[in-house]
């Protein structure tokens, strides 16, 4: 394992995952809860698999990042153990949700009565990133502001979004 802590690597993960930095996952104050309610569900050892697995690859890829995106689809993405937790992960920051595990998924390594289709918690609706991403804010949970629609929404840019905003030095 890596001289880093495991919340840390899952963060890191999470970056590359999402397009999102690390600070702007630290900013939404759910990475305590996120972390918890992953580990809890999956389990210290298939966690610990996934973030050593996620050093290796951060480390194989060595600052290049279309190699590093190339690494995260092979070794994690498309694999077996951990396409599945990737997914959710990217669920979880975007929606605030946590998807059941596919059939699949829990015959091959287990089931946790938790792991069940559930929003989870107010909070994390309404920071999931895709409010950020669309421009708006949550219906019902966060106003935009006296008079904000009065003006249209500012256009995405292409580029603007960040591949995790990792770099060598994370």
């Amino acid at each position: 394992m890596p001289n880093k802590l495991p919340k840390d690597l899952f963060v890191e993960l999470s970056a590359a995952l999402t397009g999102f930095t690390v600070e702007e996952l630290h900013g939404t104050g759910m990475v305590h809860t996120y972390y918890t309610k992953f580990t809890d569900i999956v389990g210290s050892s298939i966690s610990s698999r996934l973030w050593d697995t996620w050093h290796q690859v951060y480390v194989q890829a060595n600052g290049d990042l279309m190699r590093l995106e190339k690494l995260i689809r092979s070794q994690i993405y498309d694999a077996a153990m951990f396409g599945p937790l990737a997914r959710n992960m990217i669920g979880m920051w975007y929606l605030g949700n946590w998807s059941q595990l596919p059939a699949t998924w829990r015959s091959a390594f287990g089931a946790n009565a938790a792991d069940t289709d559930h929003v989870i918690s107010s909070e994390a609706y309404k920071q999931g990133l895709v409010w950020n991403v669309i421009g708006s804010h949550p219906p019902g949970a966060k106003q935009p502001g006296y008079g904000s629609w009065a003006q249209p929404p500012q256009p995405l840019v292409a580029g603007t979004i960040s591949f995790g905003g990792l770099d060598a030095d994370s």
